[in-house]
């Protein structure tokens, strides 16, 4: 499809902090932004900001000129006006490029008015993904949420409960258990609430949206496990992030330490319906 019949379903206005940046939805779903006002957000103040902007992407994005390139030609906003598309995701990698270098000392001395703006965009995007922000600027979650949920429960699960298998190896609690300085012993008691409080805020918290955990809590009984109500699909989700906290775990002081360190891993990673639905059918 040629970007020049392109057009914007949703628009809004994304906060990052007292930063503004007017975000738009394509008919497509491609999330984005007005090019010239992600500019205006970085602090590249000029009339003209083309070739400095270009210079910026191509020193801290460099894989997102080509992307850039797809819409050269001008979108259609629902109110008419014409504007250039800015593609997310590429807002956090120029953040983080620029701070990466002021702590590094590279950053050009003509470039370190960039720094308070970016540390904004940051912090703003350590609460809230990107995604989301658009979608919850535009409206464009309550357009999709209520098809998208009943595609994932489709996908991520069963219609009826498996039987009961181990999916939390031991060493996971063992982890676990270190942070509190305690000892392991097997399932043979129960382990304690906070363990239980742990695996769903860091394991299914960032794997799974809050509507599907709460599908699944509709269904399953008393007796039933959150993992015996996923597919094969939502298996593997679960699997990998098992291994991720794991690690975290091994590698962690005490649990203090291990939150800070799930935090910094995920936070704000729990992840929108459209966005989970648009990772697995990439996948697919």
């Amino acid at each position: 499809m040629s970007a020049s019949t392109l057009s914007a379903s949703h628009c809004g206005v994304v906060h990052f902090g007292d930063l503004d940046c007017e975000a738009v939805v394509l008919t497509t779903g491609e999330r984005g932004y007005v090019r010239k006002q992600v500019a205006k957000l970085l602090g590249v103040h000029e009339n003209n900001t083309g070739h400095r902007f270009r210079q910026i992407l191509a020193d801290f994005s460099p894989k997102s000129l080509s992307e850039l390139d797809k819409f050269e030609s001008p979108i259609s906003l629902p109110s008419g006006r014409r504007a250039q598309f800015f593609p997310a995701g590429v807002i956090t990698q120029i953040a983080s490029g620029v701070i990466d270098a002021a702590l590094d000392h590279t950053l050009h001395r003509a470039r370190r008015k960039l720094v308070p703006n970016c540390m904004k965009i940051m912090r703003a995007l350590a609460t809230t993904g990107e995604v989301a922000l658009i979608d919850e600027a535009t409206g464009y979650q309550h357009h999709r949420a209520p098809d998208a949920l009943q595609e994932l429960i489709s996908k991520l699960l069963r219609q009826s409960c498996a039987s009961w298998e181990r999916r939390f190896h031991p060493d996971y609690y063992r982890a676990l258990y270190r942070l509190f300085n305690w000892r392991y012993q097997g399932h043979e008691q129960n382990p304690p609430h906070v363990i239980g409080q742990i695996t769903l805020r860091w394991v299914y918290g960032p794997v799974l949206p809050e509507d599907l955990l709460g599908e699944i809590r509709n269904r399953k009984g008393i007796s039933q496990k959150h993992h015996q109500w996923l597919s094969e699909q939502g298996l593997a989700h679960l699997e990998s992030q098992i291994h991720a906290v794991t690690a975290i775990a091994r590698s962690s002081m005490n649990y203090r330490d291990f939150a800070r360190r799930c935090e910094a891993a995920f936070a704000g990673a729990a992840l929108q319906l459209g966005l989970l639905l648009d990772e697995l059918e990439e996948g697919a």
